[in-house]
């Protein structure tokens, strides 16, 4: 199996690279609208797993290992240039385990890690172990009550259909997901969260901070676990601005 890098906006003179990876569940579609706000020097990637969008005929994975090694042989196919990653909930987890392994193999290139709406990877979570094997309707109430807005859009029987299956083989992938210690970044990272989502607290995304040796910072975005879309402006603009500053 493969993982694939979606092309979101291709910037000839860009100086910076900028890799998307979405939450359980989601695809390149999350990050479709971003291509029109970043600036010119940065070129941006979405990250997609199989089983989704045009892939859907193609097995999930559901091991971390071999999910890691096709991202990394993905991300290595690259041309150099210096990247930042952002992650979103699992997307925040896979990009901590890219920047780790960006910091070992192709040191200096790692710009920035920001990652959002997920607590310290390295700190147990509230989340049910069994989540991704519950019946429907009570896997639903769960994602309710955990992620809020995601359930509502599982409420057309055709989209669940489609979109169930997925997003359990993704949270049992983020189940079998182990950390481990490993050398700090030397990059900067940033945190974001939602003032309302209860899956993370602001000592659980303040834990972040052990990841790194480079500047850290945490920044709460009114909303709940789900807060790309009605602040991709603000989030967009913080990003490129952030990237533009020579420590960025």
């Amino acid at each position: 199996m493969t993982i694939r890098l979606k092309c979101l906006i291709a910037q000839p003179l860009a100086s910076t690279r900028l890799l998307c990876i979405p939450f359980a569940g989601g695809g390149t579609t999350v990050f479709r609208a971003w291509s029109a706000l970043l600036p010119k020097h940065i070129e941006a990637f979405a990250v997609q797993l199989p089983a989704r969008e045009d892939r859907m005929r193609e097995p999930a994975f559901e091991q971390w290992r071999p999910m890691m090694e096709a991202l990394v042989e993905a991300v290595a196919a690259l041309p150099a240039l210096p990247t930042a990653i952002f992650g979103h909930s699992l997307g925040a987890v896979i990009g901590l385990e890219l920047a780790r392994w960006m910091h070992v193999s192709q040191p200096g290139r790692l710009r920035h890690l920001f990652a959002g709406g997920r607590p310290w990877p390295g700190r147990g979570t509230a989340e049910r172990a069994d989540l991704h094997a519950l019946p429907d309707a009570e896997f639903l109430q769960v994602l309710d009550r955990q992620y809020g807005s995601l359930s509502s859009s599982l409420s057309h029987p055709e989209v669940r259909e489609l979109t169930l299956p997925t997003l359990r083989a993704d949270l049992r992938l983020l189940d079998s997901y182990r950390y481990a210690s490993s050398p700090s970044l030397d990059c900067p990272l940033t945190v974001y969260g939602g003032t309302d989502d209860p899956t993370t607290t602001a000592e659980s995304l303040d834990a972040w901070r052990q990841e790194t040796r480079g500047p850290f910072r945490v920044r709460m975005l009114n909303g709940h676990h789900f807060f790309l879309d009605p602040h991709r402006t603000q989030l967009i603009k913080e990003i490129a601005s952030t990237l533009e500053t020579s420590g960025g």
